[in-house]
């Protein structure tokens, strides 16, 4: 994993796309198996029921994904501070999530170098996930 440093980020810079795709057992597994919170989201056809194509990719994953995916852009030096999310649309389990992003600010906040990024999980090219991330980056110097 690369270390990334606050005097090597710019605004506009644009992170590396990472495909992932959420299987019908990633979301029994993080829910439990033995308690799924909603049947649509371990259950093909409760998912179908409900017009959404199969079974439901919890948020909540969604949103441990982004995390990580900016923790492992920015490296292990840096820490995320704050992460705001929002759902825009239900993913289907088994079907591609694309997540990208791209740096929209970059400051010195109460001393601490900060970098705020949009990311995004994308489904068919369409985000389903938006969040904006604050990152703090080691510096140089």
């Amino acid at each position: 994993m690369t270390q990334r440093y606050y005097e090597d980020v710019n605004i506009g810079d644009e992170t590396e796309p990472l495909e992932r795709v959420p299987t019908t057992d990633m979301a029994i597994d993080f829910f439990g198996r033995d308690n799924p919170t909603n049947p649509a989201f371990s259950d093909i056809d409760a998912g179908k029921r409900l017009g959404v194509g199969g079974a439901l990719v919890p948020g909540l994953l969604k949103l441990s994904w982004l995390t990580q995916y900016v923790s492992d852009w920015a490296g292990p030096a840096a820490a995320v501070r704050n992460l705001r999310a929002a759902y825009r649309r239900p993913d289907v389990a088994d079907r591609p999530l694309t997540m990208a992003g791209h740096v929209v600010d970059k400051r010195i906040e109460d001393g601490r170098p900060i970098i705020e990024l949009e990311v995004v999980t994308l489904a068919d090219g369409q985000p389903s996930t938006r969040a904006n991330v604050q990152v703090e980056l080691p510096t140089r110097g």
